[in-house]
C-alpha cells in the first residue's frame, strides 16, 4: 500500500517585531515543520531578505508591509504578483493568513481550487460590517479564531456561523526548569510587571491613576517592560500623579532564558487593555512560569481565567482596577497563589501539546473543521 505524501502548507504572516502576531506565525511555522508537512511560506515584512528568522528554502515570497509613493507601491504589486504565481505552482493542500490582510487576500486569487484558505484572526468582537472581515469572508473557506470565547461571539452575531472556528495561537514554548517560588514572595517590596508594547490600547494611564488612588500607593513597585509611542505621556502622567518613584520604564526585555527567569523573579504581572485584544500570548507564558495575573476583561481574556483561582479578571474600569489591584497585593502578601497550580492549569488548557492536538485536527480534514 502506497503511503500517501505530506500534505502541503503554505503560510503567510508577519515578521518584524515581537508581537503576538509574530510569534503565532514563528511557532506555527515550527508546529508543521515538527509535525512532518511539506511548508513553504510568504512573509510580509519592511526588513532585508538576510534578516528573515525563517530559511531561505521555505520562503517564496517576500512582501513590504508598509509602502509610501508609487514606486514603492508599485514595487509592491509586483512582489505580491510574484509571490502569488509561485504559490500557484507551489498548489498548497492548506492556505493560512496569520491574520487579516489585503495581501493574503490577493494571494487566495491564485491558488487552485483545491486548495483550503484559512484566516486567523486575533481582534475579539470585530464588527461584522468591517470591510477587511468581509472581504476575508469572501475569499477565505475558513475563519479561525484565537479561543472559544471569540468564536462564541460569531456564533451569536453571525446569521451564518458556517467556515469560522477556534484555533489557539501558538506562544513561544516554555524554558525548561523555570518556575516561579515563593519564597521571594515578601522579601522587601512586592513587584509586579507588565511586560508588553506602551501602546494606547493597553489601558496604562488607568492602571497608573489606579495606583495612585490606593492608600499610600501601598508598598510595591511596577516595571515596564517594553517600548511604544505611549512612553512619554505615561512618563509624563506617573509624574504628574506622583507615582514615579513607584514606576520604572526598562525598555525592550530579553528573551529566552534570561526572560523566563526575569518574568518568574516577580510577585504578579498585571495586564490592564482596554480595547482590541484577542487572548495575549503574554498570559499564556505568565502562566507557563506560574506568575500570577491580574488582567481586564477585554477580547479571550477571560479563556484564561475561568476555573483559574491563580488570575484576577476585572472589568476595565478605574474603580474596578483599583479594587483588583487592591486585591492582588492582598493576596500576594498573603501568599494566595500557587505557581504550581497555575502551571498545571496552563499544561491542561494551553500548552504546546494541547494546542498542536487542535491544529493536526484541523489539518487533517480542514472541510470538516469548519463545518
Amino acid at each position: 500500500m502506497t503511503q500517501s505524501s505530506p500534505k502541503k502548507i503554505l503560510l503567510m504572516g508577519h515578521t518584524d517585531g515581537l508581537g503576538g502576531a509574530q510569534t503565532a506565525y514563528r511557532e506555527l511555522f515550527d508546529f508543521a515543520i515538527t509535525a512532518g508537512y511539506t511548508l513553504k511560506i510568504i512573509n510580509i515584512t519592511d526588513r532585508p531578505v538576510a534578516d528573515q528568522p525563517f530559511g531561505y528554502k521555505a520562503i517564496i515570497g517576500i512582501v513590504a508591509h508598509k509602502v509610501s509613493g508609487l514606486f514603492q507601491k508599485i514595487k509592491k504589486y509586483v512582489a505580491l504578483i510574484l509571490a502569488g504565481v509561485r504559490a500557484r505552482l507551489y498548489g498548497p493542500d492548506i492556505f493560512v493568513s496569520i491574520g487579516l490582510s489585503n495581501s493574503s487576500i490577493f494571494i487566495t486569487r491564485f491558488l487552485k481550487a483545491g486548495s483550503f484558505k484559512i484566516a486567523q484572526d486575533f481582534i475579539a468582537n470585530r464588527s461584522q460590517d468591517e470591510q477587511i472581515w468581509i472581504d476575508t469572508r469572501a475569499n477565505f473557506d475558513g475563519i479561525a479564531v484565537q479561543a472559544p470565547s471569540m468564536l462564541e461571539y460569531w456564533t451569536t452575531t453571525l446569521a451564518n456561523p458556517r467556515g469560522v472556528n477556534w484555533l489557539p495561537c501558538f506562544p513561544q514554548p516554555p524554558v525548561d526548569g523555570v518556575l516561579k517560588t515563593t519564597d521571594n514572595k515578601t522579601k522587601g517590596k512586592i513587584k509586579l510587571a507588565y511586560f508588553g508594547r506602551l501602546a494606547g490600547n493597553k489601558g496604562l494611564p488607568l492602571l497608573f491613576k489606579a495606583i495612585a488612588s490606593l492608600p499610600s500607593h501601598g508598598d510595591f513597585s511596577l516595571d515596564l517592560w517594553g517600548k511604544g509611542e505611549e512612553e512619554d505621556k505615561l512618563l509624563k502622567l506617573a509624574k504628574d500623579l506622583r507615582i514615579k518613584h513607584k514606576i520604572n520604564f526598562l525598555g525592550g526585555y530579553p528573551g529566552d532564558r534570561e526572560g523566563a527567569e526575569l518574568m518568574a523573579s516577580y510577585d504578579s504581572l498585571v495586564l490592564t487593555s482596554t480595547e482590541m485584544e484577542g487572548l495575549p500570548l503574554i498570559l499564556l507564558e505568565s502562566m507557563a512560569y506560574g506568575l500570577p495575573f491580574m488582567a481586564t476583561n477585554i477580547g479571550a481574556i477571560k479563556d484564561c481565567c475561568q476555573n483559574n483561582p491563580d488570575s484576577i479578571l476585572v472589568q476595565p474600569t478605574l474603580d474596578n482596577i483599583t479594587i483588583g489591584l487592591y486585591l492582588l497585593i492582598k493576596r500576594i502578601e498573603t501568599n494566595d497563589f500557587d505557581p504550581a497550580r497555575l502551571k498545571a492549569y496552563y499544561d491542561r488548557h494551553f500548552s504546546t501539546t494541547v494546542m498542536a492536538a487542535r491544529w493536526q485536527q484541523c489539518f487533517d480534514n480542514p472541510k470538516l473543521f469548519f463545518s
